[in-house]
């Protein structure tokens, strides 16, 4: 079969066949699924594949929900480091506003800080995705011959960086309006 390493096969272990006519099909299964048989038959293989991806398709639902809030999580904590750092930079950004840098680029720096770091996390998460996708194919394809492709082109590989950096960004809204809103004289007046 394609996609199957021949040098891994030691048995037979299936077989699948092509019949004429319906009826023969039906036939077999009676004579080899009756009492007693030792051989089992998937008859018909469409409808048997299908009621398994019935009944695993909930893993893939909650694998996908754990997916979202993963990101969603990650994009909290960015909103809340770059939040907690706006404190401790109050000084820095109010002098930036005193050199003449516009409320808005101030916002922009911020909100930009947070697409970068969106951006980095997105490309660390795809670096620790081709290393464990490389090596969770090449131990399949050693144990079972199934020959695996992790880095097929997908289009989530295109769209859930954009969305990680969407998500990014909008956390670093709430940190920038902080930034925003820092009074520029209270701010650099020395404390006594």
């Amino acid at each position: 079969m394609k996609g199957h390493n021949p040098l891994a096969a030691t048995e037979l272990s299936a077989v699948l066949i092509q019949l004429r006519a319906p009826t023969a099909g039906l036939m077999l299964n009676n004579m080899l699924n009756g009492p007693g048989g030792r051989l089992t038959l998937a008859y018909p293989i469409g409808t048997i594949v299908a009621e398994l991806f019935n009944k695993i398709s909930w893993l893939d639902q909650v694998l996908t929900l754990i997916a979202w809030l993963v990101a969603v999580i990650a994009s909290g904590s960015v909103l809340v480091s770059i939040y907690n750092s706006m404190s401790a930079r109050q000084r820095d950004i109010a002098i930036l506003r005193a050199l003449g840098a516009r409320r808005r680029t101030i916002f922009g720096a911020v909100v930009g800080e947070a697409a970068v770091i969106g951006l980095l996390g997105a490309v660390a998460g795809f670096a620790v995705f081709i290393v464990l996708g490389g090596l969770v194919a090449s131990i399949i394809q050693g144990q079972t011959g199934v020959v695996l492709e992790p880095l097929k082109l997908n289009p989530v590989f295109w769209w859930s960086p954009a969305v990680f950096v969407g998500l990014c960004v909008i956390g670093g809204i709430v940190p920038a309006i902080k930034a925003y809103r820092v009074p520029v004289a209270e701010t650099i007046a020395p404390v006594s």
